[in-house]
């Protein structure tokens, strides 16, 4: 990743709160909140954050634990460690890299959209295929 960064979060800092930047951010701090990028997002070694990760490229060494989306492409390097789904277009998960959660490739918006609408569509059939066996708590009950 380039190393054009607007915004450097240094080792001893420690950020509650959202942090949002139209440039790249580079984070070896502490954040507890959402970090969003307009471009990329560099999450070092000695970084942790508490809450998502949003923007076009992310390369993480440090931990997050909540939501990673990459619009563009996720790296997570060998000291990475991602606890929280995650959403890439392109995905590279270095040897040694722990991730515990469900990905998701991206493509397009309009694709992603239509996607979005089937499993709503397919979900609502199966509430109708169902339904008259759900109790008022929607458990399944035996008739």
């Amino acid at each position: 990743m380039e190393n054009n960064t607007d915004t450097i979060i240094g080792i001893n800092v420690t950020l509650k709160g959202n942090l949002h930047n139209k440039g790249s951010i580079q984070v070896n701090g502490n954040i507890d909140g959402e970090v969003r990028s307009d471009e990329n997002i560099l999450i070092g070694e000695t970084a942790t954050i508490k809450g998502p990760v949003i923007a076009k490229k992310i390369e993480i060494s440090g931990e997050v634990k909540g939501l990673v989306d990459a619009s563009e492409k996720l790296e997570i390097n060998s000291s990475g460690r991602i606890y929280g789904d995650i959403t890439a277009k392109s995905l590279v998960i270095k040897e040694g890299a722990i991730f515990v959660g469900k990905s998701t490739s991206s493509s397009t918006p309009e694709k992603q959209s239509e996607q979005n609408k089937e499993k709503v569509k397919e979900e609502e059939v199966e509430k109708t295929e169902a339904g008259d066996n759900k109790d008022k708590l929607g458990f399944f009950s035996k008739k």
